[in-house]
């Protein structure tokens, strides 16, 4: 299995449930309608504002899973596609903070103790 890792933030000017709504009900059907065979599993973990009221360094942490390398190599191919990356690049501005955005190809380790139902 590979995964991409991405960290980023919301836009300061928007509240934490327009970023959500955004990411959840928008960006993600788009982005899957612009790929032929894109993730398997798009997993946000939205991270949850600290008690003091101080901004988080990320307000999400975003996981996004391929069952094998070329189906990850043929995601990527898709989204250097110019128009796919307009595209991409012109929702992403309604949302998150322009630079924000960090991206990590990872080696998954798991151990499970308990499995949780739903994770």
């Amino acid at each position: 299995m590979f995964k991409l890792v991405m960290l980023l933030r919301k836009r300061p000017d928007i509240t934490r449930e327009q970023f959500i709504d955004h990411y959840d009900n928008r960006h993600v059907p788009l982005m899957h309608s612009l790929q032929a065979k894109g993730a398997a599993v798009h997993r946000r973990n939205f991270v949850v504002p600290p008690e003091d009221g101080s901004r988080p360094e990320y307000d999400a942490i975003v996981e996004i899973f391929y069952e094998d390398l070329a189906t990850a190599q043929g995601a990527a191919s898709a989204i250097a596609d110019p128009e796919v990356r307009r595209q991409m690049l012109e929702d992403e501005d309604r949302f998150i903070e322009r630079g924000s955005i960090r991206r990590y190809v990872v080696e998954v380790h798991e151990t499970v103790y308990r499995p949780i139902a739903g994770a």
